[in-house]
């Protein structure tokens, strides 16, 4: 009984975040014609990567608790998607990975940077659930 609320956990918060990385995917394209994003799309992404880590964490309790996926990529997909999490909090404004970019390149255009890295996890978002859920 309490696993399967667990298990239940994960799947919605999988969706949710799918639709929120969707939703600041569309906010960016929306924005490719200016050089920097509102404050309102930093609150989102802040709060999409903390359900990322809460998604992370219940995966990993699932894990320890012998739940598998139907397919081992699964994995691979939450691990990415951790990554580029961690990518995309280095490069908000004011971090230091920015700011080596900024000194490094030069130009730095967080629009289309972030335009990216969304629909990067849009996938990782859909193929996760593709193969958490019914294993292709």
């Amino acid at each position: 009984m309490g696993y399967q609320m667990l298990i239940d956990f994960h799947v919605a918060l999988a969706f949710a975040v799918f639709a929120l990385s969707v939703g600041l995917s569309v906010s960016a394209w929306r924005l490719r014609r200016d050089r920097v994003l509102p404050i309102g799309f930093w609150r989102w992404q802040a709060f999409m990567q903390i359900l990322v880590l809460i998604l992370a964490a219940s995966g990993a309790t699932l894990y320890v608790l012998n739940f598998r996926p139907k397919d081992p990529l699964h994995f691979l997909y939450g691990i990415l998607a951790l990554l580029t999490i961690g990518l995309e909090r280095g490069l908000m404004p004011g971090r230091s990975l920015r700011e080596v970019i900024s000194q490094d390149y030069g130009r730095f255009h967080e629009v289309w940077i972030y335009f990216g890295l969304s629909i990067f996890l849009v996938l990782m978002f859909g193929r996760g659930i593709t193969t958490g859920l019914w294993g292709f």
